[in-house]
């Protein structure tokens, strides 16, 4: 009897399982064939492969693929004495051949503005700028800073993921102001611009200026606009 009732379960469980098994890995079509199911994968990976590395500065942390590729050096040509004393003096940018430069990774001398975002989180940036009194290197008392304003115009501007801005007005204040803002699932890629000859330094007026060479120094902040949590 034992026998005849292992027989008998096994028999059971075989035809529940050829009952079964073809309903969970197939389904019934109009023309009476089956159909599967399965998944296609890959995944995608922040930044490059390191052959493409954008150049410039670039973030730390979950921000190491933004990169502040170019920022640009900035000659305004001459001016005199005479001008400066009137508060009349104002200059077009001339082009990026400076004589004293900082050697930052992301400074150029073609006018060139670039920002790179390969970090594929759609958090968004922001590029802000602030620029220093202008000073005389031989004598950098209060007496030889002179002050002003640059009115930054940007052309060729290229920005596929994000709609950015072309113009901006640093003061000799050193107080950030934006240049351009990528919202969220926006910038991504490389986003580029040169500056436009119709950019002008306009100086205040200052009776102690000096016939010498003035150099200011711009700081470029480009910052994610990731928020926690």
């Amino acid at each position: 009897m034992k026998k005849s009732l292992l027989v008998s379960a096994a028999a059971l469980a075989l035809a529940a399982a050829a009952t079964v098994a073809p309903m969970t890995v197939s389904a019934a079509t109009a023309d009476g064939s089956a159909q599967g199911t399965t998944t296609a994968e890959f995944t995608v990976t922040a930044g490059d492969d390191g052959s493409t590395t954008p150049g410039g500065d670039n973030g730390s942390g979950v921000n190491k693929d933004l990169w502040l590729v170019n920022a640009p050096d900035m000659n305004f040509g001459t001016t005199t004495v005479a001008k400066i004393i009137a508060g009349t003096a104002a200059m077009n940018y001339q082009d990026g051949k400076v004589k004293v430069q900082t050697g930052d990774a992301a400074e150029n001398t073609d006018g060139k503005l670039a920002v790179s975002d390969l970090r594929g989180n759609g958090a968004g940036w922001k590029l802000s700028a602030n620029l220093t009194q202008f000073t005389n290197n031989a004598d950098k008392t209060d007496a030889n800073k002179l002050d002003g304003q640059l009115a930054l115009a940007l052309t060729n501007v290229v920005a596929p993921n994000a709609t950015l801005g072309t113009a901006a007005t640093l003061k000799t204040d050193g107080q950030d102001v934006t240049i351009w803002t990528a919202g969220k699932d926006e910038g991504q890629g490389a986003n580029t611009a040169d500056v436009d000859t119709a950019t002008k330094l306009t100086l205040d007026k200052n009776a102690q200026v000096k016939a010498v060479q003035y150099d200011a120094t711009i700081t470029w902040t480009l910052s994610s606009t990731i928020t926690a949590g």
